[in-house]
């Protein structure tokens, strides 16, 4: 089923504040809308939580909030014993010393290395998520699609206790249900690049309990609206409105990002930012995918 975020969610840049559309087809109005991306990120970076936010880039604005185990169908019995083995797997035949690495290493790793987990992707780097959601090199003939940058309440996540400890995946499985936090140490050099943390839900949510995101039903602050968004995000009100916190802030915002702003929002990240292929995938599979397509 696809996501249709509500309008005081998720900020969509190519509206004014009076719902008049701006036209992407001319070089300065595709300008327009970077600068109005980039200034927005600064308003969630400035008046966000006061426990800060974590970033997801989704290059499809339509997907689901939901780990690769569950786009798989995996049921939550099945998910436990597929990670299950794999742990196990990566001890028994001792890769990389797995025999002395942690459940949640374990598992970080595999995810990085393309195995069907239950960790998502988050960053503590906007600019990273941004790239990711702006990506075009994994993509075959599939056209470009509007994607969605989304900032997740930091204080939703409940940050694992102990993840050094080898059996706490076992611990997790025995606890009340709720959305958590992996912090990984820099274990590989994709992660340290990408600012790399894995959220979670230790029984993902239905699409019916939580349509968007299977950690958690999207909740709002009393009397949260578009114009709430749009203060917060400092695109049409003065500086000075835009600096001041939010002390109540929504589960998750986020910034639409039209197709015809990617490949100008891709040059924009490398020419001034640095952020290319080879500085957010720094690794032998990240160059053997981006030389491994048709030429």
């Amino acid at each position: 089923m696809a996501v249709v975020w509500d309008t005081d969610l998720v900020f969509d840049p190519r509206l004014k504040e009076n719902g008049e559309p701006i036209s992407l087809q001319g070089l300065k109005a595709r300008r327009v809308v970077c600068s109005t991306v980039i200034n927005a990120i600064g308003g969630i970076t400035v008046g966000g939580p006061e426990s800060g936010v974590r970033w997801r880039g989704q290059a499809d604005a339509s997907w689901r909030v939901a780990s690769r185990a569950t786009r798989q169908g995996l049921t939550a019995a099945d998910l436990q014993d597929h990670e299950r083995k794999m742990i196990n797997q990566a001890r028994t035949i001792g890769i990389d010393n797995a025999q002395h690495m942690s459940d949640w290493e374990i598992l970080a790793r595999l995810r990085h290395n393309g195995a069907v987990t239950r960790l998502i992707d988050i960053t503590t780097d906007p600019f990273v998520a941004l790239f990711m959601l702006c990506d075009d090199t994994l993509q075959s003939e599939q056209e470009e699609c509007d994607g969605v940058l989304l900032a997740v309440n930091r204080s939703e996540l409940k940050i694992i206790d102990r993840p050094w400890e080898p059996d706490g995946y076992a611990a997790m499985t025995k606890k009340k249900p709720a959305a958590l936090v992996y912090t990984t140490p820099p274990i590989d050099p994709r992660i340290a690049a990408q600012r790399g943390e894995f959220m979670f839900h230790s029984a993902p949510l239905s699409e019916t309990d939580a349509p968007e995101c299977e950690l958690f039903p999207i909740s709002r602050p009393p009397g949260w609206n578009v114009t709430d968004l749009r203060k917060l995000l400092g695109v049409d009100r003065p500086n000075e409105d835009r600096g001041a916190p939010r002390k109540h802030f929504p589960t998750l915002i986020g910034i639409r990002i039209p197709a015809e702003i990617k490949p100008m929002l891709r040059d924009l990240l490398s020419r001034n930012f640095g952020y290319t292929r080879e500085t957010i995938y720094p690794d032998w599979a990240g160059l053997g995918e981006q030389f491994g397509r048709d030429s």
